[in-house]
């Protein structure tokens, strides 16, 4: 009989329970952190034209990149004007395929040859053709810029 009995309080698995407190301080505690922590930065680019840019509710950090602004009047490089434009259309400069061809020799001169693929801001105006957008891209991504962020307000 005393065999039986060690038996079975042998066979008998242990019953652990999961204390969830603990588990909610400590989540609530990283969750304080990160919402205390947590700020919004601006970056304030100065154009020389006028450019209304979409608004957009985004929450992502600006970062310092090569500003390409296109307005209804002219597409400028680092504040510089490369090119002048009429109804979405690129005046005084050759256009070869999906590359404008201005725009390439000022981009590729500022990429400084070895240095690694940039990225640019695209600062469009919001009237703007979506066809010279992509033509811009392209060209941007041709000369050495194969990552873009697109400049809009905050909401």
């Amino acid at each position: 009989m005393l065999g039986k009995g060690i038996l079975a309080a042998e066979s008998v698995e242990p019953r652990m329970s999961l204390n969830l407190t603990a588990l909610m301080d400590i989540l609530s505690n990283l969750l304080f952190f990160l919402l205390a922590s947590y700020t919004t930065q601006e970056l304030e680019v100065k154009t020389k034209t006028r450019v209304d840019l979409p608004s957009s509710t985004s929450e992502l950090s600006p970062a310092k990149d090569l500003v390409v602004t296109v307005s209804t009047g002219e597409i400028q490089v680092a504040g510089t004007t490369v090119l002048h434009v009429k109804d979405s259309q690129v005046q005084g400069s050759p256009v070869e395929g999906e590359k404008i061809v201005a725009l390439f020799q000022r981009l590729h001169e500022l990429r400084k040859g070895n240095t690694p693929p940039g990225t640019i801001l695209l600062m469009a105006d919001r009237s703007i053709d979506t066809e010279l957008i992509t033509k811009v891209l392209k060209t941007a991504g041709m000369a050495g810029f194969p990552n873009a962020r697109f400049g809009v307000l905050a909401r």
